[in-house]
């Protein structure tokens, strides 16, 4: 059974490709998240991985496909639904809005978090590149039967849902909070672990106003 994507550096480690390789994209998503894709070159990441640039175009066909490569594993898992491992930690959640709407938020920002450098070059990126935008739209139609399955409908069967709700208005709502706060505690301005506590409550709250009867 294909497991739950968590970490970018775990899957990086334990992925079985060529030493060099790993090297190298270590190298770009440190490089890409501090200084932009656009203001990263191909002989800064040959520098910081240690590797020459000869051996990032054997691995890599340009800059854009060592971007896909990095972004791919990410854009994957950005909805929780493969190996149903998600699905199976919410239904253990007591059966109310409340208690799996905090059991979803808290999920995807420490998911958001365990892979901040990769999730600040997917946001850069989505404002910008048209085909990283059309590989995320087309990675949510293509698990959008296995979310509303898995995800969804628990949800609704609580009854607590608005009747006018549907999977993309709930979407919109949740994702827009989250990655706002991600963004807000990861970049903007630092915050210890109870503040963050906090303003995730806070988002909760304002999730169930926005989503329950």
């Amino acid at each position: 059974m294909e497991q739950a994507f968590e970490d970018l550096n775990d899957w990086l480690m334990t992925s079985e490709m060529p030493f060099g390789k790993k090297q190298v994209l270590k190298a770009a998503i440190n490089l890409f998240s501090k200084q932009g894709y656009d203001g990263t070159s191909t002989a800064q990441i040959a520098e910081a991985s240690g590797m020459s640039q000869a051996t990032i175009f054997k691995y890599y066909k340009s800059k854009e496909d060592l971007l896909l490569v990095i972004l791919k594993p990410l854009i994957e898992h950005l909805l929780p639904v493969y190996g149903k491992e998600f699905a199976k930690k919410l239904s253990q959640q007591d059966q109310n809005l409340a208690n799996m709407i905090h059991f979803i938020v808290q999920d995807r920002y420490s998911f958001l978090v365990q892979n901040k450098d990769a999730v600040m070059i997917l946001i850069s990126q989505l404002l910008i590149n048209q085909q990283i935008k059309d590989n995320v739209l087309q990675k949510i139609v293509d698990v959008k039967d296995i979310f509303e399955q898995n995800i969804w409908l628990p949800l609704k069967k609580t009854g607590e849902l608005r009747d006018d709700l549907d999977v993309t208005g709930f979407l919109r709502i949740v994702v827009s909070q989250i990655i706002f706060y991600f963004i807000q505690t990861q970049r903007i301005s630092t915050a210890d672990e109870k503040t963050i506590q906090i303003g995730l409550k806070q988002i909760e709250v304002s999730i169930l106003r926005a989503i329950e009867k």
